[in-house]
């Protein structure tokens, strides 16, 4: 069975608040997640918590190297 979870609107509030804009590598960039995940999260759905979790820690990654590890195109 698969463990899912859902985003409140505050938290996700903050997730988009991580994204410099909301384009595919920067939703790959960040959070290390599809569009499709994105959209999911934005609806309220759930999505595996193991996918939210790493989305969090390369989020995480991402701020420590400044915001902008990888430059998106």
């Amino acid at each position: 069975m698969l463990d899912l979870v859902t985003v409140t609107p505050e938290e996700f509030a903050d997730l988009r608040a991580s994204l410099p804009a909301i384009t595919d590598r920067y939703l790959f960039d960040v959070f290390g997640i599809s569009e499709t995940t994105w959209v999911k999260l934005r609806k309220g759905l759930p999505i595996k918590r193991a996918t939210l979790e790493r989305a969090l820690v390369k989020r995480e990654r991402w701020r420590a190297m400044g915001g902008g590890g990888r430059i998106a195109a």
